[in-house]
């Protein structure tokens, strides 16, 4: 069977002539071809049911005149579907900025992959393992194995974005006592993610807690998987480079100390053990690590080509074919401090540990962030003791980094529930690993819904 890469790039050099004769002077652009395999499965407490398969293949041109943006999308990724948007594209250049997506046609189911009769097997057991007794529980989740395949025709080449596997799931677990929504995600080989995933959903199926938080503002231990989510959402967000005269108040204050000394937060989609990984962004630019902040300073921005120009970092990401890149996330990643977590909590005194982030969202202009709460511990006289009920964290984000210890997890860990990152209402795969992390003075924003 010939690999997707070797099929999107067969016709490289004809391809890549064509897009040199499209280009005009004054004009930058590429060519962008995408195909995605998806294997899903639904699965409840009673198991698994057979999985679907479906594929889309596509291939858009992206022409940028100044502050002017020309998008055609079509379907198809091979030569044909290249000479036709070409033509379009060719037709449509003088114009005023445009986007036209065709209505997607349904594609040939493709032919069952090698060993998945043996993936199938492997994720039932894993449900098995994760409810052995499901009695009182009602379980409704989508689980897709997702196979993404990207390369950029530029005027100069044809650039390989790479292939990239992710095991994803969604849903909602439900008892007696309440209902949990499910995310999960990983890059992990298939196997390690089956088993993260049975440890996941275990973990959701436990009896929701009743006793609610402490009101008012309290110190919180963040696990690594929560950490992960705070920095998505408190360092990665405000530093992507889209805010014109409305920048964040991160992006106001380049070179500025926000955080405490030996704190290091950098964007590195060339991990290729988290989801947001890959080998170039989506205008062809090669991915490479991007410090935002060192020793507490704020260091760096994420540009595209058409933030950033040629001194794009890497970062301009589309989450598919028929939309436009901008600048976003890949991973975060923290390094680890000295700390086990028993200590982290002695220091926090009274307070909480959050164990689990669901959800989170900040304004980037203003600095307030919100973080949902799906599982967490009171913290009372260092030690984590009873659990509570769904609530949410809200602060500043200046404040908070400001009031961040310096001492950090020993362990650096990836987060299995940091999966798509809706912007603008554009998902991309992102990933993060952090230690746990201890924040002074976080309000507590009430129960969760």
């Amino acid at each position: 069977m010939i690999s997707p890469e070797r099929e999107i790039s067969e016709d490289a050099d004809d391809a890549v002539r064509i897009v040199s004769g499209l280009l005009r002077r004054g004009d930058h652009g590429e060519v962008f071809r995408e195909r995605r395999t998806t294997v899903a499965w639904s699965a409840s407490e009673a198991g698994l049911l057979h999985p679907a398969h479906s594929e889309e293949r596509g291939t858009a041109v992206r022409i940028r005149r100044g502050r002017e943006a020309l998008l055609i999308a079509r379907d198809g990724d091979g030569p044909e579907a290249l000479r036709e948007v070409v033509r379009d594209a060719a037709r449509r250049a003088g114009g005023s900025p445009f986007f036209k997506a065709r209505p997607k046609a349904a594609s040939p189911a493709p032919a069952s992959e090698a060993g998945e009769e043996e993936r199938t097997a492997a994720l039932a057991a894993a449900i098995a393992r994760a409810f052995p007794d499901p009695r009182g529980l009602s379980v409704s989740i989508s689980i897709a194995r997702v196979r993404v395949t990207r390369a950029v025709v530029t005027s100069r080449a044809l650039v390989l974005c790479g292939s990239a596997s992710r095991l994803v799931a969604t849903g909602l677990v439900r008892r007696a006592d309440g209902t949990r929504p499910f995310a999960f995600q990983s890059a992990a080989p298939f196997g390690s993610a089956v088993e993260a995933l049975s440890r996941a959903l275990a973990e959701a199926a436990r009896p929701v807690a009743a006793a609610p938080p402490p009101a008012g503002s309290t110190d919180v231990v963040l696990s690594p998987a929560a950490a992960s989510v705070f920095w998505h959402e408190v360092v990665g967000h405000p530093l992507e480079a889209e805010g014109g005269e409305h920048r964040s108040v991160l992006a106001r204050v380049p070179n500025a100390v926000v955080g405490p000394p030996g704190l290091f937060v950098t964007a590195d989609p060339t991990r290729q053990d988290l989801p947001g990984s890959f080998d170039c962004d989506d205008e062809g630019t090669p991915a490479r690590p991007v410090p935002l902040l060192e020793e507490g300073r704020v260091t760096g921005i994420l540009t595209d080509r058409r933030t950033g120009g040629a001194a794009s970092n890497g970062h301009g990401r589309c989450p598919d074919y028929r939309r436009p890149p901008r600048p976003r996330l890949s991973n975060l990643v923290v390094p680890a401090g000295g700390l086990p977590l028993a200590a982290l909590l002695e220091r926090c005194g009274s307070g909480l540990h959050v164990r689990e982030i669901s959800s989170g969202s900040a304004d980037p202009e203003s600095g307030r962030f919100l973080l949902v709460v799906e599982a967490a511990d009171l913290v009372r006289r260092g030690k984590a003791g009873a659990p509570v009920s769904r609530f949410a964290l809200s602060g500043d984000l200046l404040s908070a980094l400001r009031h961040l210890e310096a001492a950090r997890g020993e362990n650096s860990l990836p987060a299995s529930g940091l999966g798509l990152c809706l912007k603008g209402g554009d998902p991309v795969p992102v990933g993060g690993a952090s230690p746990a992390i201890l924040l002074r003075a976080l309000a507590v924003a009430g129960g969760g819904s």
